[in-house]
């Protein structure tokens, strides 16, 4: 499941696709920013350099 995180500094909550779903439009469900990142997955993809 991905999740987003608020890009407002005081915010910076986390919100999960289930709960941004329920939205209309996209925005923080907290303070109704509407710049959100996509998390950074914790499995790091290395990929062999020719």
């Amino acid at each position: 499941m991905t999740s987003y995180v608020c890009a407002r500094k005081e915010c910076r909550k986390e919100i999960d696709e289930k709960k941004l779903a329920t939205l209309p439009g996209i925005k923080c469900p907290y303070c109704g920013y509407r710049i959100l990142y996509k998390k950074r997955p914790v499995i790091i993809k290395r990929i062999k350099a020719i």
